[in-house]
């Protein structure tokens, strides 16, 4: 071999030697650590495990608020915030959580945080709003709900918390300028119907208002969802036939309350059912006696022009009594026990509580009137008649 040969030998074996070693390093760097690629694989797989964990402490979040378990709640959606700390939705749910909690001044923060990580979050405005009620500061809430409503406004729910706080403020006519501006997106919504109810009866036209209930009523998945409403209506209404037959629909435990025993034995008796009514009440007040609640002042009132319409005196004086007793200055007790000593014939006694029924609510015309009856009947029969005051 001569020398040309030898040298060039020995550059191909220093060049093998180089590119082995070459190999063997790529080979133990391949073992001992990632490649760009595959740190950037890692990364996605990690990011999208934890949102997978996000999203699962996210549900059982909610479920836990929906439970009514607030502790538990805070602390699964605070997992979240600390991984995910600019996520709007994860935001707004501690607001809602929170919120709950009654810690009203956090609740805000983290709605105006979620707001500004997601301008077109209409709920978090709209949550703003409710937070603005809670502290008194309709205005305020009244433009939040307005803000939300402009987000999403196909979304009834804003467009009624916005009508409602316009009823509270008592801006009936813009509440409902407002429902009639918008009520053709909403056209067969069960919930503007009861809404347009509300309007109605806050404008004074009570015949108005239960036809729309009624509507409310026809529209709604689960009509009994609004029996309760539409009974109230038809009552204020003087619709004594429709309230029955809407109370007639509630569920037991309903219809047991103090509240919707009275409006029952009052329809009822304007119905010619009069003794229903009294035994009606007389029952309730059987059971109830012992109670902590017991029997509510609402009640002795009912019971007691019942009982005189259908002329069970004794129990009317027994109300009377309780009621001068329970409230000596409202009128009606005194105007009862007058029409007690009247039915006696005890004309001066009608005259001294007529007279002070007619003090204590001078702008009601009943007292005057049953006033000026006991004075006639106890002039016309010679008796001594006492005159309370100038009229």
């Amino acid at each position: 071999m001569n020398q040309s040969t030898s040298y060039a030998h020995r550059l191909v074996s220093v060049g093998f030697s180089f590119m082995s070693c070459a190999l063997l390093a790529s080979v133990v760097l391949g073992c001992g650590g990632p490649t760009k690629t595959g740190i950037e694989a890692r990364k996605v797989a990690t990011d999208r495990f934890n949102r997978v964990g996000g999203a699962v402490a996210s549900d059982q979040a909610a479920q836990a608020l929906d439970a009514g378990q607030f502790k538990d709640a805070l602390t699964q959606i605070d997992r979240v915030v600390v991984a995910f700390p600019t996520d709007p939705k994860a935001r707004l749910l501690r607001g809602r959580i929170v919120l709950e909690m009654g810690r009203l001044e956090l609740a805000m923060t983290e709605f105006k945080n979620a707001a500004q990580l997601d301008p077109s979050c209409a709920e978090c405005v709209y949550y703003e709003g409710v937070i603005s009620q809670r502290w008194g500061r309709d205005e305020d809430a009244l433009a939040e709900y307005a803000a939300a409503l402009t987000i999403e406004p196909t979304s009834v729910h804003y467009l009624l918390a916005q009508a409602e706080t316009l009823l509270v403020l008592g801006r009936v006519e813009e509440a409902k300028a407002l429902i009639e501006d918008t009520s053709c997106h909403f056209e067969f919504s069960s919930a503007l119907a009861q809404m347009r109810s509300e309007i109605a009866a806050a404008d004074g036209d009570s015949a108005k208002a239960l036809e729309f209930m009624e509507l409310a009523v026809t529209l709604a998945p689960n009509p009994l969802v609004y029996q309760e409403d539409l009974a109230l209506v038809a009552f204020h209404a003087k619709e004594w036939d429709r309230c029955l037959i809407a109370l007639s629909t509630l569920p037991p435990k309903t219809l047991e309350r103090d509240d919707m025993v009275r409006i029952r034995a009052r329809c009822l008796a304007m119905t010619g059912r009069g003794f229903e009514a009294r035994d009606l009440l007389v029952a309730f007040e059987s059971k109830n006696t012992t109670k902590q609640d017991g029997i509510t002042l609402e009640h002795d009132l009912a019971l007691g022009y019942i009982a005189w319409m259908v002329g069970d005196v004794e129990r009317a004086d027994e109300c009377a009594r309780r009621l001068m007793g329970r409230n000596p200055n409202l009128c009606d007790g005194y105007l009862l026990k007058g029409m007690v000593f009247e039915r006696q014939g005890d004309f001066a006694n009608a005259v001294k509580t007529f007279t002070k029924a007619v003090e204590l609510a001078p702008d009601r015309r009943l007292p005057r009137e049953l006033l000026v009856r006991a004075e006639a009947a106890g002039i016309a029969l010679g008796g001594v008649v006492v005159v309370g005051m100038n009229r």
